[in-house]
This record gives C-alpha cells, sequence and structure tokens, in this order.
C-alpha cells in the first residue's frame, strides 16, 4: 500500500469508528455526522492524501486530518494542531 493508500484506509477507518460512537451515544449528544458532513469529509481526504508530507507516517496524518475535521475530536487541540500547515495549503 502507499501511503497515500494507508491514510484514507486508516481516514475511512476512524470516521466509521467516530460515526458508529456517535449514533450510539446518549440522545444527549449535539454532535453528529450526517451524510453531507461525510461526504465533505471524505472529499477532502481524498485532496489532504495527495498532501501528506514525507516526514509524516500515514498514521499520524491521519490523526491530524481527523482531529481537524470531526468536530467531536476537537476538545482541548490547539490552533497548530488543529489547522497543521500541509492540510490547510492548497
Amino acid at each position: 500500500m502507499t501511503k497515500q493508500e494507508q491514510f484514507l484506509y486508516v481516514v475511512q477507518t476512524l470516521v466509521l469508528t467516530n460515526a458508529i460512537k456517535l449514533a450510539t451515544g446518549s440522545p444527549s449528544d449535539k454532535k453528529r455526522l450526517d451524510y453531507y458532513d461525510v461526504v465533505n469529509t471524505m472529499t477532502v481526504a481524498l485532496s489532504a492524501s495527495e498532501r501528506i508530507p514525507d516526514d509524516l507516517s500515514a498514521g499520524d496524518a491521519a490523526d491530524e486530518f481527523c482531529g481537524n475535521m470531526l468536530d467531536n475530536l476537537r476538545v482541548g487541540q490547539d490552533k497548530e494542531t488543529l489547522n497543521p500547515e500541509w492540510l490547510t495549503d492548497e
């Protein structure tokens, strides 16, 4: 598998796991993924997969990506963690 394929595999797994966690949580969980959130996240993931820095592993890139894209995973993260340069630069 290429790094790009590994990244997409990890992101897909994390997005699915996160969605299941949110769907099975208590009714008070306010942040839920709907269809369009998933489509947007996966579209951005495809683009991001082509920009992973050489010195960043696929797993670490997926962790940064999901921490940036999935609202419920942002708790306690600083601004630099939320917006890594490789994700925000086009």
